[in-house]
């Protein structure tokens, strides 16, 4: 092992976009359901990329690992452009084909996913790079926000939940740079996870919107009862619940948010509080 050495500069790691999904509620299947939806998950990935013309991306993909409920991918950013305009919509179509013979099985495959974008080293030894930029990716697809989405969508309708980060929304999406997919169709989300200096912002999109998702649109699927965001992968701990308290009453004239909570707060520029009762 290399000797430590605080006063040496290091050159920075190139940029590189992270992709991570996670199967919700993976742990409820028996050993060998999980083993099957294990070999799966990477395999509706790739169709995905073969479908939508990302051929490239998949041959192209680095330090690609299962996570066991999900995988983790990296790949060059010159793709974020094409995976943000047709990527999500095609895995969400390869999701909805292989449902119905899940199903039959008493299996299901529904898919939280995050993309980021910065430096990621990887070390000799180490099948993951480590590193800030990994370390962010694998909490916005834990957030609680993400899981809500599906939790509280039709399970045989939507299919996947997406977050981006705040430097792929600025630098990829806002910028302009992507055609089918425009800044309207995410919705903001700050994120802060209690008891860690961790505070990010999350862009939420569902390919396909569907049950209370309908009824009262993303930011009003939250629950009024807390929820917490889930901890990074190796940080998994019980934790206490007090989350975001968010009622159906949005005002998008203002600029301040209203939240009682210390674990997530839903959308800048809302302000978001209980209906009167």
């Amino acid at each position: 092992m290399p000797e430590y050495r605080p006063d040496e500069t290091a050159d920075l790691p190139d940029l590189t976009a992270i992709l991570v999904v996670d199967a919700e509620k993976f742990s409820r299947h028996d050993d060998r359901q999980q083993d099957e939806l294990a070999r799966l998950i990477p395999e509706v990935l790739e169709d995905a990329c073969h479908r939508c013309g990302l051929e490239e991306l998949w041959e192209q993909r680095m330090f690609p690992d299962s996570t066991g409920d999900g995988y983790l991918i990296g790949f060059p950013p010159a793709f974020l452009t094409r995976l943000i305009d047709r990527y999500f919509d095609s895995l969400q179509k390869v999701l909805a084909e292989k449902a119905d013979r899940l199903r039959a099985r008493q299996m299901r495959l529904r898919m939280r996913l995050s993309v980021h974008l910065g430096p990621a080293r990887v070390l000799d030894g180490v099948d993951s790079p480590v590193g800030t930029a990994m370390i962010t990716t694998h909490r916005l697809v834990d957030a609680g926000p993400l899981r809500v989405l599906l939790d509280r969508s039709d399970p045989d309708a939507t299919l996947l939940a997406v977050a981006l980060s705040e430097r792929v929304m600025t630098d990829v999406v806002t910028a302009g740079h992507t055609r089918r997919l425009k800044s309207s169709q995410f919705v903001e989300c700050p994120l802060e996870i209690a008891g860690k200096a961790f505070k990010t912002t999350a862009f939420l999109h569902v390919p396909v919107v569907s049950g209370e998702l309908l009824r009262t649109g993303l930011i009003g699927a939250f629950p009024q009862e807390p929820i917490a965001v889930q901890p990074s992968p190796g940080e998994r701990r019980k934790a206490p619940r007090p989350g975001v308290v968010a009622g159906r009453d949005v005002d998008q004239s203002s600029h301040t948010t209203n939240v009682q909570g210390n674990q997530y707060r839903a959308g800048r520029n809302l302000t978001i509080g209980r209906d009167a009762r």
